[in-house]
């Protein structure tokens, strides 16, 4: 669970979180047009440390060009307000979330100004911990969004609203959440997170056709081959997660989730099992500054 931090950046200037408004109409709530990107920060022994910021706000300037939104931040203009966003906020963990959205106040299916606005917002969790392992389901009508009709590398609002539902429905299932199958029925990704699964002491994560190229998919697969695990990106069939040693789910927040059962059939080793638990230490290590290797994935504010 996490929380607005008081302060937030917007349009350059520090403000409180209470106070920042948007309009009913606005293009962004009407039509689910905003665009976003989230981020993490860290304790580390130099303080706190963004990580990997510059690739979430390269990847939030290419969703605002995919949609048509013009800002007026570059990337060096929004890295320096990210830590002024983190300072604001006297903690050493947390989130980062950067938006988009059309000032434009009314409902139009095309906005009559590009012109865009950004704000930066910190949420802080409530109850950090070590991810607990999930069940997750899969259903053959739970599809991911062919990329004809939506770029999966675009993080955009309205994108979410079918994965929503997909969850609830998991959920009321009895699961914790949802993977999603791609328009070929292997498994893509879940709502918001990339998946994994670990066959025969390989790492294996679908290619990017369907699914984001999630930074922490990015930073699993590079430590993975720096540790000389061998990695498959390749399309990875329902049965095959069904029956793999191990799976798990990667994303800003979590940083790794363990999987534990899916579509209520436990995996071959208890969660998390050998790989997911290396592979989670080190890159909360990473994170926390401890690795020289990797120290250019680390904002220090």
């Amino acid at each position: 669970m996490a929380v607005t931090a008081p302060r937030l950046w917007l349009e350059g200037t520090l403000v409180d979180s209470a106070e920042a408004k948007l309009r009913i109409m606005a293009h962004a709530a009407q039509r689910g047009s905003l665009v976003f990107d989230a981020g993490s920060f860290h304790p580390t022994l130099r303080g706190p440390a963004l990580f990997r910021a510059r690739e979430h706000i390269a990847r939030f300037l290419r969703s605002a060009r995919a949609v048509g939104l013009e800002l007026s931040y570059g990337e060096e203009e929004l890295l320096r307000a990210s830590v002024e966003v983190v300072r604001a906020t006297g903690r050493d963990d947390g989130l980062v979330r950067w938006s988009g959205f059309f000032t434009a106040g009314e409902p139009d299916l095309l906005p009559r100004s590009p012109r865009g606005s950004v704000a930066i917002a910190a949420q802080l969790l409530e109850e950090p911990g070590v991810p607990m392992p999930i069940r997750v389901a899969t259903f053959q009508d739970a599809r991911k969004a062919a990329p004809d009709a939506l770029d999966p590398a675009v993080k955009v609002g309205a994108a979410y609203l079918g994965p929503m539902l997909h969850r609830r429905r998991a959920k009321a299932a009895g699961a914790n959440d949802i993977i999603l199958l791609d328009q070929e029925g292997h498994i893509a990704e879940a709502p918001v997170s990339n998946v994994f699964a670990v066959v025969e002491g390989a790492v294996w994560t679908p290619p990017l056709r369907y699914v984001l190229g999630g930074i922490t998919r990015d930073s699993v697969l590079a430590i993975a081959r720096a540790e000389g695990i061998p990695v498959r990106e390749e399309p990875l069939p329902l049965e095959t997660f069904r029956s793999a040693d191990e799976a798990f789910l990667s994303g800003t927040s979590m940083p790794l989730t363990p999987i534990s059962h899916v579509d209520g059939r436990a995996l071959n080793a208890a969660a998390p099992g050998p790989v997911t638990a290396h592979l989670l230490r080190r890159l909360l290590a990473i994170q926390g500054g401890e690795d020289a290797t990797y120290q250019a994935w680390l904002t220090y504010t």
